[in-house]
């Protein structure tokens, strides 16, 4: 009797919420399998490496500040990035490298100290890397930023006499062993030579007076080569996607501005630097560069 009752009762119709329930869970799963495919898609555009590289370097370049020369001295050193211009220029940010132990090493200095601020060309969205590798960009194996440096240069500098030598050891050390050489140059295609087309003293830059500056000429090797496996640097400037006109690392001939200067309340020189075509290094000297703020524990120098 109560089995037949209950089978003629009209069932009761579910709380609204439960009715609803159903449907949620159903558009859920569809969001939630169009954003692992958007997720997906998007780490195979061409934007992706440029917003991974934002990532990866903002945290690393943070990482390597707390053991750099900026923090063991109580420098503040703050170089303008890409952003400050409104063409397509520069990354948007300038980023720190601590080289101590490999410039020690280097320069056979078991005391030398190397923090290194750098800039390289803007990320080209299409290609999916910097235009640091793009032979056609005007802005080709361009960098710019300071070098921190404490070593046996520093006695001429001290007394105002900027070593040109010595500055084309840093950059040449920064240049070949810290970026070409990562991505496949062997010493034996290396090529780096310089001369000095001007010298001026006692040069107000960057706020601060007493600078020295030297213009050189320079031919060095280019950054355009095919794409190799397990490249790390990668993570920063993308992996090439420009190709190659001619032989990977063909020389090229560029200009170079520095200026440097001795803090001895620091134990410190300190070079602005920049490389590129000529009108690429003037107009990041004047517009960019010059603009760097250069202090001590919160006050301007």
């Amino acid at each position: 009797m109560h089995r037949g009752f209950q089978r003629g009762k009209r069932k009761a119709e579910p709380p609204e919420e439960k009715r609803g329930s159903g449907k949620k869970k159903y558009f859920g799963r569809k969001a939630a399998v169009l954003v692992l495919l958007l997720s997906v898609g998007f780490g195979f555009s061409p934007l992706f490496p440029f917003v991974r590289s934002l990532l990866v370097m903002g945290i690393y370049s943070k990482t390597e500040e707390r053991k750099s020369l900026l923090e063991e001295q109580g420098i503040s050193l703050r170089i303008p990035g890409g952003w400050r211009t409104k063409q397509a220029d520069w990354y948007p940010f300038v980023m720190t490298f601590v080289a101590d132990e490999a410039y020690a090493a280097y320069t056979g200095e078991a005391d030398a100290k190397l923090t290194i601020l750098y800039n390289f060309p803007a990320f080209s969205y299409l290609r999916g890397c910097s235009r640091l590798y793009d032979a056609q960009s005007p802005y080709y194996n361009s960098f710019y930023g300071a070098y921190l440096v404490q070593d046996s240069g520093n006695l001429a500098l001290a007394e105002g006499k900027l070593d040109a030598e010595r500055v084309a050891q840093i950059a040449e050390f920064d240049f070949f062993r810290l970026v070409l050489r990562e991505f496949g140059l062997t010493r034996e295609q290396s090529v780096f030579t310089f001369s000095v087309t001007d010298r001026q003293e006692q040069v107000a830059y960057a706020g601060r007076e007493g600078w020295t500056k030297i213009t050189a000429e320079l031919t060095v090797n280019g950054s355009a080569h095919q794409k190799r496996s397990g490249v790390t640097s990668y993570l920063q400037y993308g992996a090439p996607g420009f190709g190659t006109a001619g032989q990977e690392f063909e020389p090229v001939s560029m200009s170079g501005i520095v200026y440097g200067q001795y803090f001895p309340e620091w134990d410190v020189g300190i070079y602005f630097y920049v490389m590129g075509e000529r009108q690429i290094c003037l107009d990041c000297d004047e517009q960019i560069l010059s603009e760097s703020v250069l202090e001590s524990e919160g006050i301007a120098l």
